[in-house]
């Protein structure tokens, strides 16, 4: 087992916990942080998988908080079912820094840029300093 997302010997993606079958789709939750309210902030993860083996494609917006333009891109690609792959494997995430989303900053509370700090910590997914959870 891995805690890295992979595709073993029968074309089966691991990812959060969950095993995706191939022509299968999912929307899953990746649990980012708790608020001070107690209330999660998870963070939609949409896959899609063709039958057919192949390669994986990731398209993410939200980058920046306050930049909506991608993020309506990537809802409106899901909308049409343009993630509907012929062959292999599509992941979108409409946002990924949805600290900044919800305060409609560019950076996280903490005054970082997401775009400044990847790939991030071997050791998590965030760098040193940022909690996770």
């Amino acid at each position: 087992m891995s805690d890295k997302p992979y595709i073993d010997d029968h074309n089966v993606l691991h990812i959060l916990d969950e095993k995706i079958l191939p022509g299968q789709h999912k929307r899953l939750n990746l649990h980012t942080a708790k608020l001070y309210t107690t209330s999660s902030v998870d963070v939609p993860v949409i896959i899609e998988r063709s039958k057919k083996k192949g390669p994986v494609v990731l398209i993410t917006a939200g980058v920046h908080g306050d930049e909506l333009n991608g993020i309506e891109i990537v809802r409106q690609f899901l909308e049409r079912k343009m993630n509907k792959p012929l062959i292999g494997t599509i992941i979108c995430i409409p946002v990924l820094n949805v600290f900044g989303f919800l305060n409609m900053q560019r950076e996280f509370p903490d005054g970082r840029d997401l775009n400044r700090i990847f790939p991030g910590s071997k050791k998590g997914l965030w760098p040193v300093g940022l909690p996770f959870n």
